[in-house]
């Protein structure tokens, strides 16, 4: 497979310099054709580039005859991920019942000894919403204050799972 990150690193810039216009014959980008024009149906397929391709019958591959780069690629070149980056926040929600069962589950799964263990339970089971609002706050906060901690644990957790 001819696909090359650096041909396509090189394909985008070239395109990303003519916007918003566009490249006649990009296959010409690079050094061999056949391998520029796999990798611009690459980055066409991700969204990257829009691209013309010739109608001829008898090729085995259509050639790009135009290209230009769309805002995902300009977005993909830029080191802060572009408008992509701020326009795609994702906003997570817990509710209130799933906070319960984690903070529960927690519990459960303490060395605490189990006469402790059941009247936290059963105080977190009757906990109106906004009470455990406030202790998932709480306990963000206190996770956020020990993250020095948490950076070296997940840290040793990524060297055992992925042979750092």
């Amino acid at each position: 497979m001819s696909l090359d990150r650096a041909l396509q690193y090189e394909i985008l810039t070239a395109l990303a310099a003519k916007y918003p216009g566009q490249i006649g014959n990009p296959y010409e980008i690079g050094d061999d054709p056949d391998a520029t024009t796999k990798n611009i149906y690459y980055l066409a397929e991700h969204g990257l580039i829009r691209a013309k391709f010739s109608k001829e019958l008898s090729a085995l591959i259509q050639k790009p005859y135009l290209a230009s780069i769309t805002s995902a690629g300009l977005d993909f070149l830029a080191d802060d991920g572009g408008l992509s980056a701020i326009l795609g926040v994702v906003t997570v929600k817990l509710h209130e019942d799933t906070l319960r069962q984690l903070i529960a589950a927690k519990i459960e799964a303490s060395a605490l000894p189990e006469a402790e263990k059941r009247p936290l339970l059963q105080v977190v089971r009757e906990l109106p919403g906004e009470a455990i609002k406030h202790l998932s706050t709480k306990l963000l906060d206190l996770g956020l204050e020990n993250l020095p901690g948490a950076t070296a644990l997940i840290y040793t957790a990524l060297q055992s799972v992925r042979g750092f």
